[in-house]
């Protein structure tokens, strides 16, 4: 295994490890190697996802999203994802349940990342100043709390 790519690194900085937007699908496989899926989406591009770190490329093969809105705490597949070419490193994306917005602002706050609270399709998420999205339910679990859903950079979507 050649490296990890960082969650944290990712939220300072929209990249992926050493993947950014912009870049091709064959670039991408040859920095990530081999995804769990593949995904041909027709007319409109492909996926590459790797655990549910989805990479979007449009139909010109050029990456333009990355996120991961599939995580759920007690299925690791959902965050986790190691080949031989990188690992993982998915820290607030963890097993821990019921995560608030409140919860990810402070371990943002700890780990002096910058971020405002927006309003982000008519419900809270938190935005960090490289323009991902940490993103959170829009309804209420049974404890009473808007759950963590995931993280999402769409660069060419943005919301204020």
């Amino acid at each position: 295994m050649d490296m990890k790519v960082s969650l944290i690194d990712f939220l300072k900085s929209g990249s992926f490890g050493p993947v950014s937007i912009g870049m091709s699908k064959d670039k991408v496989l040859s920095l990530l190697g081999e995804p769990s899926t593949d995904n041909d989406l027709g007319e409109t591009g492909s996926i590459l996802i790797y655990a549910w770190y989805e990479l979007f490329f449009s139909h010109q093969d050029e990456l333009y999203s990355i996120q991961n809105d599939n995580y759920e705490p007690s299925d690791r597949s959902t965050y986790y994802f190691k080949n031989d070419k990188f690992e993982i490193d998915s820290w607030f994306l963890n097993e821990e349940e019921n995560q608030s917005i409140e919860d990810i602002s402070a371990i943002l706050d700890r780990s002096d990342l910058k971020y405002t609270i927006i309003d982000y399709y008519e419900r809270a998420a938190i935005k960090l100043n490289s323009g991902v999205v940490i993103d959170f339910d829009d309804e209420e679990n049974d404890d009473g709390i808007q759950e963590l859903l995931g993280v999402r950079y769409w660069p060419h979507n943005e919301i204020t």
